[in-house]
């Protein structure tokens, strides 16, 4: 029997069996066979049984609407189909096109992949280390020393390469919540695991399963100590925090401690992280060739390039190879020749992959790197699309803020007062009191009590005359 019979058959018999008037024994005999003379006499009446209980108008309307679903399956491309779940809704939902992802760029918060936290790991003892980096700054004139430090799991451990492309999935679902809803909401949900690991191009075995729940779990449990490293942009400062990348995790089929079984795999980001995708503090990441690397060094060692290279309006990056070892989390080796060896395999790789054009060691363990083909269009995709990120001027917090990207973002800016809790401060407890936050802000007291009468508020010296 032919498909389009097959379906046609399937809707005569089910709207015979509503009405009654056929029982499901008298279609046992049926095998499928389009000459078969017993499925030939149910299907007429089966048909029968259809016209005494349907006008001939709606029939036909029926039959129309059927046919028309029959072309547009069998119309349909055949590549990249994959079976649904959900086919009652109608016949055009059989089998649904798996719509690809954009698995070029995703938007996401940057600052942990420029931090040490999925790190490298040839080692099983080097997933189970602590890591801290620190720095000495200039803020306002004053020397000050800021640190982040990474704690694994005592059970777990750190998270690695794995961990990276599974949290560059999660930005691609909450990017996706930006882009439909223009938010971020408080709970995310992962999906099926089939579907979170096709999108980050894994196949859905029992070994990526498993790994897929591990690495979650690993993102939960690792902790960031921040002092002065994490930058809030809705607060506009860096923070002193200490914070997970998720704070809440659900996994489906799973049970909680009080034994109901989770039915959908959730979880929460912390609201640091939140705010800032929020607020359009996101990056372009090329993770169609982040999780084409190979080479466990090249992927954090590419996100660094992509930053760094173009911030001094070059084509090119000269650092020091100390520093960005520390960042990558890697051994500092002060014999030159282990670290060209260290490094050798990733700088061969993004180098054959057009990412660098060439790289080249300097006089004090320096190392120069020159953009190549690959990583200069990304950057012009990152600039057409206003990246916040390359507008960022890290310590101390820029207090010129970049073009917004959407409009809800501008009439945030257009409503939003910076001065309004320094003046109500003002106000309450006076000059003393505010004077150290007024000096951070670039203002002196003429200013804030002038912003302050300004806005209606009494200051102190009002409210002694008033008394």
């Amino acid at each position: 029997m032919s498909f389009e019979l097959g379906l046609v058959y399937t809707v005569v018999i089910c709207t015979a069996y509503r009405a009654g008037s056929i029982d499901r024994d008298t279609t046992d005999g049926y095998s499928g066979d389009g000459n078969n003379s017993a499925c030939q006499a149910q299907t007429q009446q089966a048909l029968e049984v259809v016209n005494e209980n349907l006008s001939g108008l709606v029939w036909q309307a029926q039959v129309e609407a059927l046919s028309e679903k029959i072309h547009k399956m069998k119309n349909k491309p055949k590549t990249g189909l994959v079976q649904s779940n959900h086919a009652l809704d109608g016949f055009d939902q059989l089998y649904e096109q798996e719509l690809p992802r954009d698995s070029r760029g995703v938007w996401a918060e940057p600052q942990l992949y420029l931090l040490p936290f999925c790190v490298p790991q040839d080692r099983l003892s080097e997933r189970f280390r602590s890591i801290k980096i620190t720095e000495t700054v200039t803020v306002n004139e004053q020397v000050k020393h800021r640190s982040f430090v990474v704690n694994p799991h005592p059970e777990l451990g750190l998270p690695g390469s794995f961990e990276l492309e599974v949290m560059t999935g999660i930005y691609k679902i909450a990017d996706d919540h930006i882009v439909k809803h223009r938010s971020v909401p408080v709970i995310l949900e992962l999906g099926s695991f089939r579907s979170f690991l096709i999108s980050i191009g894994h196949p859905c075995t029992g070994k990526y399963v498993t790994m897929l729940k591990e690495a979650l779990r690993r993102l939960a449990a690792t902790t960031c100590i921040s002092e002065g490293f994490f930058y809030s942009k809705p607060r506009d400062l860096y923070i002193i925090e200490t914070f997970t990348f998720i704070t809440s995790l659900q996994i489906a089929g799973e049970c909680d401690f009080n034994g109901n079984r989770y039915e959908r795999t959730q979880l929460k980001l912390h609201e640091f992280i939140r705010e800032n995708l929020n607020s359009n503090f996101r990056t372009l990441i090329d993770f169609e060739y982040l999780r084409s690397l190979r080479t466990s060094i090249a992927k954090p060692l590419a996100l660094h390039l992509a930053y760094r290279v173009f911030k001094n309006s070059k084509c090119e990056w000269t650092t020091d190879y100390a520093w960005l070892a520390d960042r990558m989390a890697l051994k500092v080796y002060t014999d030159r020749r282990r670290a060209k060896e260290q490094l050798k395999p990733a700088l061969r790789e993004l180098q054959d992959t057009g990412f660098i054009e060439s790289w080249e060691w300097q006089p004090n363990a320096r190392i120069k790197f020159i953009a190549g083909s690959r990583l200069i269009q990304m950057h012009k995709e990152r600039v057409a699309a206003r990246d916040t990120w390359l507008l960022h001027q890290e310590q101390p917090a820029n207090k010129e803020l970049p073009p917004p990207r959407t409009e809800r973002e501008a009439a945030h800016r257009a409503t939003y007062d910076p001065f309004n809790p320094l003046c109500a401060e003002y106000s309450f407890r006076g000059w003393t009191a505010v004077a150290e936050k007024a000096k951070q802000q670039g203002v002196d007291e003429a200013t804030v009590k002038r912003e302050t009468v300004r806005r209606g508020l009494p200051t102190r010296e009002t409210v002694d005359c008033q008394k």
